[in-house]
């Protein structure tokens, strides 16, 4: 079993949540999971859909019981970076002041992979302060759920 350490951790003064496992898989293993609609709805809600990794290209990921959200892929890396901007609203477009960054760290661990997740620009999204809050402190709780999710998946 992976060593999931404590879980995700919220920065309040940068807006920013972030949570690192380990996965006892290789790190082609993994990138294959973020990187590719099939991988990334193994494990991060029910539907994905992504044409390729490249900057620029645009999915979504879809929640049966929340709806599809927007994602526009800012940053690549090949096998160690993958970053996106999605939407905090289920079926509109990422704007500016709608959508928070994701930024997915791979490294290789003598028996498997370290993976950094970063979700940063909360403090960007429209609405009041304690809206804002209360969408990061939500997604503390989501990251862990979902790289739970992904531990499982790689590793089974």
């Amino acid at each position: 079993m992976a060593d999931i350490e404590d879980g995700a951790v919220v920065d309040e003064e940068h807006y920013s949540v972030s949570r690192t496992v380990h996965v006892r898989t290789p790190r082609g293993r993994v990138w294959d999971a973020i990187t590719t609609a099939d991988g990334i709805a193994r494990w991060f809600g029910d539907t994905a859909s992504l044409d390729e990794a490249r900057v620029g290209a645009s999915g979504s990921l879809g929640w049966e019981d929340f709806g599809d959200y927007a994602f526009v892929v800012t940053a690549v890396v090949d096998g160690f970076l993958f970053e996106f901007r999605w939407a905090k609203d289920p079926g509109v477009d990422v704007r500016e002041d709608n959508a928070t960054s994701v930024r997915f760290v791979l490294a290789d661990a003598v028996d498997g992979t370290i993976l950094t997740v970063v979700e940063s620009g909360f403090d960007l999204l429209a609405g009041d302060d304690a809206a804002r809050r209360e969408l990061l402190h939500g997604n503390r709780e989501g990251w862990n759920l979902e790289l739970d999710e992904l531990v499982r998946t790689l590793e089974s």
